[in-house]
């Protein structure tokens, strides 16, 4: 039996998911069951969608899932390029807000078909979540933190960047703001300590 838990506050589009998925199971003769919210860490698919301040909340914890059970994202398109910072969400397989009905119905295809299903529930890996650590820097501030974390002095990476040194100076400024850190030298030992997610 595949047990279902959609997290999701448009009552519209709930129905629709649960339509598309009802649909799908008589298809490949599948017993189904939705459960309630509450029982969501037991679900076979949970349906998960963003909250309206995703891009700064907290690490969403997702990556916890098990090998039996499959998180599946409820985003706008527009949301995509931005999931690229929030590796626990972007590694999840997610439908649209936009998508047409027969655009949800191949992508859920794939995890209600108990054969395919098997091969297709591998769990996101945990140590993903240490992304998150960067969550709030916007491309430059990520770009210029790799560009030190290899060993590039501040003129170097204002160069490779094609900016002013004083743009950089104010780059670095930001991310020492935002990760509460007062001094270069505390910088320089985040950079260290984070090294291997900053180069990934």
């Amino acid at each position: 039996m595949l047990t279902v838990a959609i997290c999701e506050r448009n009552s519209h589009f709930a129905n629709g998911i649960k339509i598309i998925i009802q649909q799908l199971c008589r298809q490949f003769s599948e017993t189904y069951h939705f459960l309630p919210l509450a029982h969501q860490d037991v679900a076979d698919l949970v349906f998960f969608a963003l909250d309206d301040n995703w891009s700064t909340a907290n690490c969403y914890k997702i990556p916890q899932t098990t090998r039996h059970q499959r998180v599946i994202l409820i985003c706008k398109k527009q949301d995509q390029e931005n999931l690229m910072f929030r590796p626990c969400l972007y590694m999840l397989p997610s439908i649209y807000r936009e998508d047409e009905v027969e655009d949800v119905r191949l992508k859920l295809a794939p995890w209600i078909d108990p054969e395919r299903r098997k091969k297709n529930t591998l769990p996101v890996p945990t140590s993903i979540c240490h992304y998150c650590t960067t969550r709030h820097f916007n491309m430059q501030e990520r770009e210029l933190l790799k560009l030190m974390a290899c060993g590039y002095s501040l003129i170097d990476a204002a160069f490779i960047m094609h900016i002013d040194e004083n743009t950089a100076r104010d780059k670095r400024l930001s991310i020492m703001k935002k990760l509460n850190i007062k001094s270069q030298y505390k910088l320089m030992n985040y950079i260290k300590l984070n090294l291997p997610f900053l180069l990934d």
